[in-house]
């Protein structure tokens, strides 16, 4: 399966757990390096809260407010993970340039997180 098709994939259960009122959905993991990699613990959340990271991010329009928010999906940090974002108390050992980090669709840096 594509990473873009994967990643549709992923953003349209999340999309559907959101209409049935819940957050928490589940895919098989790729094991291909800088994709949308996805374990049982992710979730959807228009917001990443504290002690989380995000792996992918969309824009949506359920998310309050007027016009379109992101809409991120979420994860507990872990060493190896690719994620958009650097909680802290990791750091990162690689980078590399993608698309589905920003909500808008720019290239930016996903990293590979390594706990401190």
């Amino acid at each position: 399966m594509s990473r873009s098709k994967l990643r549709s994939v992923l953003l349209g259960l999340g999309t559907a757990a959101a209409m049935l009122g819940t957050t928490q959905a589940t895919a098989v993991t790729t094991g291909t390096p800088a994709s949308a990699e996805v374990s049982p613990a992710t979730s959807y959340s228009c917001t990443v809260p504290p002690g989380y990271t995000y792996t992918a991010a969309t824009l949506v329009s359920f998310c309050g407010g007027t016009g379109l928010s992101p809409y991120y999906t979420i994860e507990l940090p872990s060493t190896g993970l690719w994620a958009c974002l650097v909680p802290p108390g990791f750091t990162y050992t690689q980078t590399t340039r993608v698309t589905w980090c920003d909500p808008h669709g720019s290239m930016t840096n996903q990293y590979r997180l390594l706990k401190l």
